[in-house]
């Protein structure tokens, strides 16, 4: 059999040359185009851009607006699990933003795309409204999302403005503790005596008249334990209970004595409660709001309704139910009896539990006609209904506990 004859590059390219070159399949951050503006300047969009302008005109009649419910839907259908539909509204906004400076619309940039926007129509519904994207594929808006800003802040934002910086002390704990490493059920117990540890020591530096140092070291071991939470296994709780004595003892340092900023320690300590989503604060506080001065829960309660209309926006929705419940426990604890009524609309059935705190307090205060109007105006939509109608069928009927077995 004769051999044959190996071809050389030129002869290659040469035989090529009429056949047609498969394109890379595009990634989203890719660079798509560039469109000119009346404005002078032309705005370069990415894959991503193309993809969400090409849904938004062909679905959505080029709003933007009902794109992104489209996804929030798409979410809720499981399509595209929460992560991925929040991180592409993130994108979807910043790229509504970017158009709206430059006075262009969905359907400017489809034309402006000719017969790409043909070949990436198909390719486009998928990624928007189906697939969740790898890590490598998020834009910069996708990976500088609210969530990742909102959390850091939550875990260090507030830290320059403590008396003595908590950054330190958590530099130190940290070591301890690799970032890398798993840490099983069977670790656990020698991990929790090592922030045992830490707890006595801000116990000795409180004794010694060191209030400041013990606070920052304590707010510095919270976002360790946090932080530590997000690769370890605490199946056996002792990490959990470590928490908790720490907290404990975090809350009860006079603030008198650290000299710290108000509105600096309790707008720290409700962030650092909102996006705590381990269950390790969880009743913790209760009973923590009723020893405030009115001043003080008047910190408290704005910042909570600021936060809870920026997380709306945000599409951060959990967080957002989450300080609407703390709002709920400031507002039971510190006894606001004019604000329950309007709350308790606010929050419908979404959630037994704040309902039932602000009910058992009118009844507590011997205010059982507030308790009714709580649960009526409650009373509307949400998972919890059924639930809570029962519970109000009991107070009417004289029976009232805040018992949910009862």
């Amino acid at each position: 059999m004769t051999a044959r004859k190996k071809q050389s590059p030129a002869e290659q390219d040469e035989a090529g040359a009429g056949r047609p070159v498969k394109r890379a399949t595009p990634l989203g951050t890719d660079p798509a185009l560039t469109v000119s503006t009346a404005l002078g300047e032309p705005i370069s969009l990415t894959y991503w851009d193309l993809w969400f302008a090409l849904v938004a005109a062909q679905d959505c009649a080029g709003d933007f607006d009902r794109l992104a419910e489209m996804v929030k839907e798409r979410k809720n259908g499981f399509s595209i699990n929460p992560r991925g539909a929040e991180r592409k509204r993130c994108h979807l906004r910043d790229l509504k933003e970017r158009l709206v400076r430059a006075n262009l619309t969905a359907e400017h940039v489809v034309a402006a795309a000719g017969d790409l926007a043909r070949t990436e129509s198909r390719r486009a519904h998928s990624r928007v409204l189906e697939h969740t994207d790898r890590e490598r594929e998020w834009s910069e808006p996708m990976r500088n999302s609210p969530r990742s800003r909102r959390t850091e802040q939550a875990l260090r934002g507030y830290w320059d403005r403590f008396p003595v910086s908590p950054r330190p002390f958590a530099k130190e704990i940290g070591a301890h503790f690799r970032a890398k490493t798993f840490y099983s059920k069977g670790t656990t117990s020698g991990v929790s005596r090592t922030l045992d540890g830490y707890v006595a020591q801000a116990e000795t530096l409180q004794k010694a008249g060191k209030s400041a140092e013990a606070q920052a070291l304590l707010r510095g071991w919270m976002t360790v334990i946090i932080e530590l939470m997000g690769h370890a296994d605490d199946s056996y709780g002792s990490i959990g209970m470590s928490f908790g004595e720490g907290f404990a003892a975090y809350l009860a340092i006079p603030l008198a004595k650290t000299g710290i900023d108000e509105a600096a320690f309790f707008h720290d300590l409700l962030d650092f409660l909102i996006w705590e989503d381990y269950g390790l604060t969880d009743t913790r506080t209760d009973g923590y709001f009723e020893g405030l001065r009115p001043d003080q829960a008047d910190l408290c309660i704005g910042h909570l309704r600021q936060r809870i209309e920026e997380l709306r926006t945000d599409d951060l929705e959990y967080q957002s139910e989450k300080a609407l419940t703390l709002l709920g426990q400031v507002v039971a604890e510190q006894d606001r009896f004019d604000m329950f009524e309007g709350l308790a609309g606010e929050m419908g059935a979404r959630e037994w539990q704040r309902i039932i705190r602000l009910a058992d307090r009118a009844v507590q205060k011997q205010k059982r006609a507030l308790a009714s109007q709580v649960f009526e105006a409650a009373l509307t939509r949400g998972s919890h209904l059924d639930f809570l109608t029962k519970k109000y069928e009991q107070l009417k009927a004289g029976k009232w506990s805040a018992n949910p077995r009862k």
